[in-house]
């Protein structure tokens, strides 16, 4: 990126040839990718997805066919090379400990998805150590109403027993990626509501 003053390059190498290594050694043998033509390229979206492994990161960033954008706690910014990354490629960051700062980032980062860029986020807030959906944080919902797009739900399963989580164990196996139909803006509520009946019975 600073060769070629481009923010976009580095996001497309993670989606190509980091991606696809990281798993490819963690033990991913075949991804099955259903619903892809439930995406609309012309769109913007926040991404919402279940949260099963280390591995979900990599393994959206190769299935999707455009560049996804990260939402982490501002923190992250000081941590050596991630940090660096993150910065450098127009990634987001939010003052979780400040309320109102909180709001105001919500506020900055719903401009930015507007401007064209499609963020991702766990809206369980952490990994998933049973594989079922937990509850859903609100953040991912009030980013979308703000930015006044649609929710894109997806289903990971598969990931969880590759890279467990709780053993902290590599084991190899298959994986499935499932894009349900994107979800218009509405109410907080009823995003997260509607995410929530999505990923539950997909």
């Amino acid at each position: 990126m600073l060769i070629l003053f481009n923010r976009s390059i580095p996001l497309k190498m993670a989606r190509t040839f980091w991606s696809s290594g990281v798993l490819k050694l963690a033990g991913v043998q075949s991804i099955s990718t259903v619903g892809l033509d439930n995406i609309n390229l012309e769109k913007t979206y926040v991404v919402a997805s279940n949260h099963l492994s280390y591995l979900d990161i990599p393994l959206l960033c190769k299935v999707l066919p455009f560049n996804l954008y990260f939402v982490a706690k501002k923190q992250i910014k000081s941590v050596p090379f991630l940090g660096w990354y993150m910065m450098l490629t127009g990634m987001f960051f939010i003052d979780r400990k400040n309320k109102n700062k909180t709001m105001e980032s919500f506020t900055s980062v719903g401009k930015r998805i507007k401007e064209g860029k499609s963020i991702l986020i766990f809206p369980e807030g952490t990994r998933s150590k049973t594989g079922s959906i937990g509850e859903l944080k609100k953040g991912a919902f009030v980013l979308a109403s703000k930015a006044g797009v649609g929710i894109l739900p997806i289903k990971i399963t598969g990931t969880g027993k590759i890279w467990n989580v709780k053993h902290g164990t590599l084991k190899p196996g298959n994986v499935t990626v499932e894009i349900l139909k994107s979800l218009p803006t509405s109410s907080v509520q009823s995003l997260a509501l509607n995410t929530k009946i999505a990923l539950t019975n997909a």
